[in-house]
C-alpha cells in the first residue's frame, strides 16, 4: 500500500467511523424521540381515560338524578290518585256515615270542646247541625266539655269539617 492508498484508506476509515458515529447519534436521537412519543402517548391516553371516567361519572349521576325525579313524580302521582279516590269515596258515603265520620273527626280535633266547626257552604247546610250535635255527644261521652258550635262562616273546601 502506497501513501495515497493509506491516506485514502484512512480517510475512508475516518468517514466510516464518522458515519457510524452519526448513525449512532441518529439512532439514539430516534430512540429518544420514540421514547418521548411513547411517554406522550401514555400521558394522553391516561388523560383521555381520566376525562372519560369523569364524564361517565357525571352521566351516571345525571341518570340517577333523572331516575329519582321520575320515581318522585310517580310517587306523587300515586299519592294524588289515592287522595282523589279517598275524596271520591268520602263524598259518596251515605249521609249518616258521612255525618258520623265528620263528628268523629271534629271530636278528635277538639282540644277545648268549645271550638267552632266550619264546613263548606254545601256541607254546612246539609250536615252541619247534625255533625255539631253528634260531635258534642261524643265529647260528652268522653267526659270533656261539649260546647262545639256551628260557625256561620264557610270555607271553599270540598268536604269535611
Amino acid at each position: 500500500m502506497n501513501g495515497i492508498e493509506k491516506i485514502s484508506a484512512r480517510i475512508l476509515a475516518d468517514a466510516e467511523a464518522e458515519a457510524a458515529a452519526i448513525r449512532g447519534q441518529a439512532e439514539e436521537k430516534a430512540a429518544q424521540i420514540a421514547a418521548d412519543y411513547d411517554a406522550e402517548q401514555q400521558r394522553l391516553s391516561a388523560e383521555v381515560e381520566a376525562e372519560a371516567a369523569k364524564q361517565l361519572e357525571r352521566d351516571q349521576g345525571a341518570a340517577r338524578m333523572a331516575a329519582r325525579r321520575q320515581l318522585l313524580e310517580t310517587k306523587q302521582a300515586l299519592v294524588d290518585k289515592a287522595f282523589r279516590q279517598a275524596e271520591q269515596q268520602l263524598r259518596s258515603l251515605p249521609q249518616a256515615e258521612y255525618e258520623a265520620l265528620c263528628a268523629h273527626l271534629a271530636c278528635g280535633a277538639s282540644t277545648s270542646g268549645c271550638e267552632e266547626l266550619i264546613f263548606s257552604a254545601e256541607d254546612r247546610e246539609r250536615v252541619g247541625a247534625a255533625v255539631t250535635a253528634k260531635a258534642n255527644e261524643l265529647l260528652q261521652k268522653a267526659g270533656k266539655p261539649a260546647q262545639l258550635t256551628l260557625s256561620a262562616d264557610t270555607r271553599p273546601i270540598r268536604g269535611g269539617v
